[in-house]
């Protein structure tokens, strides 16, 4: 895939990244791409190639790392740029009975 310009909201490429490593869509939602058992997402930037990871706050911190690298190398193959800005957190919204992500970067 070298050489070609990456598409803006590049889903379907995020969704075979995601894919080759083993995880699965669960949700998508304007810009974000959520995960499995939503221990991180993906968040698609302005630019095409630019992807964020932000791990959720109750996630394992121990594999943080591991799975920011995964991500990182595995990316390159798809002209992706994957960043790791900071957490967010699934909050409850009672009155309507949404959720509510609080990024923290």
């Amino acid at each position: 895939m070298k050489n070609k310009m990456v598409p803006y909201r590049p889903i379907g490429i995020l969704k075979t990244l995601l894919n080759s490593l083993g995880f699965e869509v669960s949700y998508y939602y304007e810009d974000l791409i959520f995960v499995g058992h939503n221990a991180f997402l993906l968040r698609m930037e302005e630019k095409g190639e630019e992807v964020s990871l932000l791990f959720n706050t109750e996630s394992d911190v121990d594999k943080r790392d591991e799975i920011a690298q995964l991500f990182t190398t595995e990316a390159k193959k798809y002209d992706l740029v994957i960043s790791c800005p900071g957490t967010y957190q699934m909050m409850p919204n009672e009155a309507d009975g949404t959720i509510n992500l609080v990024f923290q970067e």
